[in-house]
């Protein structure tokens, strides 16, 4: 039996039920402590500070999953609660223009309520390097922040969580901050970041910051626009 985080709820309509805080948080503090665990204990033979962003995904994925998972490891992260994370699922967008669409990981619950496509229903968690070479404005925001946006991720959720892989000096303030402005017509902002007021940096953390953004699509289903989605910004510290 899940802990009662979800409100059970009958014939859902589009968007799905916000997912709760308690579960961002926790979902947090499980990507933070694989993080840990990359920088301080890495499976022989990884460098995370020349690994690959698709390498660095692939072991983060394995460390939250197999190591940090129902272990005990990060309070509430548990079978109870959440089904096991998924690294790149094929999924489809809002209007199935695309039926292989690849989020970096997709978190699902053990426990929603009925009435929500259940294939687009949980966290979904988009991963970009955050440095010289992966400039903020083109990789973390036209190729991360944008997919929210245009309803290829995400589109039944009113909320979902965006990581960074941050190399040294760059930071959320105010380096996002600036390239959201620079992105006004393609990502409409109607909430710059701010910091989470709940949430805790750590050795290799930045405080959550949370932005909220327009989004234009309409539902095929109903017919209703998507309304605005919450980004929650987790940056990690590589070096």
């Amino acid at each position: 039996m899940a802990l009662g985080f979800f409100e059970r709820v009958a014939d859902v309509d589009l968007p799905h039920p916000p997912i709760p805080l308690a579960i961002f948080l926790v979902v947090e503090r499980a990507v933070c402590a694989g993080w840990d665990l990359l920088l301080t204990q890495p499976r022989p033979g990884f460098d995370l500070t020349t690994a690959t962003e698709d390498q660095i995904t692939h072991e983060l994925h394995e460390a939250v999953v197999n190591r940090i998972f129902n272990s005990g490891v990060v309070d509430g992260f548990n079978k109870q609660v959440f089904a096991p994370g998924i690294r790149e699922p094929k999924i489809r967008n809002y209007n199935f223009s695309s039926l292989d669409k690849m989020p970096d990981l997709f978190i699902q619950f053990v426990n929603r309520p009925t009435g929500v496509i259940n294939t687009q229903d949980g966290l979904f968690i988009e991963c970009k390097p955050v440095d010289q070479s992966h400039p903020i404005r083109k990789d973390y925001c036209d190729r991360g922040i944008m997919r929210f946006i245009r309803g290829d991720y995400a589109w039944t959720m009113t909320s979902a969580l965006m990581v960074a892989y941050a190399r040294r000096d760059y930071t959320i303030l105010p380096h996002l901050s600036d390239a959201l402005k620079d992105r006004t017509t393609t990502i409409p902002t109607l909430s710059p970041p701010q910091a989470c007021a709940v949430s805790l940096s750590g050795p290799a953390n930045e405080v959550v910051h949370i932005s909220l953004h327009e989004r234009n699509f309409t539902y095929l289903e109903n017919n209703k626009g998507a309304g605005a989605i919450t980004i929650r910004h987790l940056w990690l510290s590589r070096d």
